[in-house]
């Protein structure tokens, strides 16, 4: 059951296809008569309708130009992405046992070895910098997080340094 009003409209603009495929004769007669004119005419704007509002504004929010056939093609690849591209169902996966401990030891190295007063997330910072491979992709603030809930999960009491806030 669609939950959100995009997926409401999603499944509504199926059902009205379902019901009336759009087919255009004479569409298909002018690109069979002259393709390049067909091409021309689909990928340019023409303000009247309300998809030419909706696809300017799409073009607008991606920095995209309409005028460019293969900002077309990207902006199409964009919205079919969010439309039907695959993602995965549920929470993301909690980190297991082993990974938090190994997050845990590798700060608590790193800030045994820092002045007393340095800001957890410069931390962070310093220590994403610092395992480039281990802890790619992940912000400070998550790496903070997850070094604070795993402490509480395993029931370590916070170090004096990784205390800090």
């Amino acid at each position: 059951m669609p939950q959100d009003k995009s997926s409401k409209r999603l499944a509504g603009k199926m059902l009205e296809y379902e019901k009336r495929p759009h087919k255009n004769a004479l569409a298909d007669a002018s690109f069979f008569l002259n393709p390049d004119l067909a091409r021309a005419s689909a990928l340019t704007l023409h303000g009247q309708s309300n998809y030419d509002k909706a696809i300017e504004k799409a073009f607008d929010v991606f920095g995209l130009d309409p005028g460019k056939p293969d900002h077309w093609r990207t902006l199409l690849g964009i919205l079919a992405d969010v439309f039907f591209g695959e993602r995965g169902k549920g929470p993301k996966p909690r980190w297991d046992r082993e990974t938090i401990k190994q997050l845990i030891s590798d700060f608590d190295r790193l800030i045994a070895t820092l002045p007393p007063k340095t800001n957890q997330i410069t931390q962070f910072e310093l220590f994403i910098s610092l395992h480039p491979k281990r802890y790619a992709g992940l912000q400070p603030g998550t790496l903070k997080a997850r070094y604070n809930e795993g402490k509480r999960r395993l029931g370590i009491k916070p170090s004096r340094a990784g205390a800090r806030k």
